[in-house]
């Protein structure tokens, strides 16, 4: 593909030099953009990529499961605590229905020996059902002590582990502050040299950088290296874009980059 050229007279090719520096050249210019671009690429892939969002990940994971284990435990102590009540519900109405006979029974208008006969048959099996319900709620008491142990000790996970995501949490939090500033300085110095830098190569540059997708745009020759793509160019092909004007844009023969020379 032939490159796009550049008028020789673009505005900015006479960017203002640094004290004690020569100017840029309209090209260089492009090239200390595209120095700038890969910087933001950098910075977004390290915030994107930083390790503590792998170990958030992970405590994720873990709080995931720590739930799931709770929600059991949480339905089997739920369910042993219903039957408890249950069962404590039935003593406190046999234990009502025993006074009552009770009070009927040493009731000076009670004069009947068989309904007094009756009475104490019934406060007896009333007896032996109680102490059958309080035998059945202490073996759902010791079942429940160690479901409510684990209960505890997963709680105490889950809170140790939401502590280190809080942690993790605020490590990424400082570290996409701290990315956010970086990018903020480095587009603020971006903007300065597209101000100062040739339009035309510019709208050219970035035609070529959005339909890239990702892949180097730009590179420096580097002997007969082009450093995008790392290959070497052949001799004659070298020769010819070296002789080329200064400011005049020349492709790499292998990924098409602009060159920087």
């Amino acid at each position: 593909m032939p490159p796009d050229t550049v008028g020789s007279g673009a505005a900015g090719s006479d960017a203002a030099p640094r004290d004690g520096e020569p100017a840029a050249s309209p090209l260089e210019l492009l090239a200390q953009i595209s120095d700038l671009d890969v910087r933001l690429d950098q910075i977004t892939h390290h915030v994107q990529n930083l390790p503590e969002r792998e170990t958030r990940a992970g405590i994720e994971a873990e709080l995931g499961m720590l739930a799931s284990e709770a929600k059991v435990l949480d339905t089997q102590i739920a369910d042993l605590e219903r039957r408890q009540r249950r069962d404590e519900d039935e003593v406190a109405r046999i234990e009502s229905k025993r006074a009552h006979n009770s009070e009927r029974l040493y009731d000076s208008h009670l004069t009947s020996p068989k309904e007094a006969e009756a009475l104490t048959a019934e406060a007896d099996a009333l007896g032996r059902h109680q102490i059958e319900i309080e035998d059945q709620i202490l073996e759902l008491m010791e079942e429940l002590e160690p479901l409510s142990a684990a209960r505890a000790d997963l709680g105490r996970r889950q809170s140790e582990a939401s502590e280190r995501m809080a942690t993790v949490d605020a490590a990424i939090g400082a570290a996409e502050s701290a990315a956010g500033s970086e990018r903020d300085e480095v587009l603020d110095e971006r903007a300065a040299l597209v101000a100062s830098a040739d339009p035309a190569l510019v709208s050219i540059y970035e035609g070529r950088r959005a339909s890239a997708r990702g892949t180097p745009v730009l590179g420096r020759l580097i002997g007969l290296t082009c450093s995008a793509c790392h290959l070497e160019i052949p001799s004659v092909e070298y020769e010819r874009i070296t002789n080329l004007d200064p400011n005049e844009l020349a492709e790499c023969p292998h990924c098409g980059a602009l060159l920087v020379r």
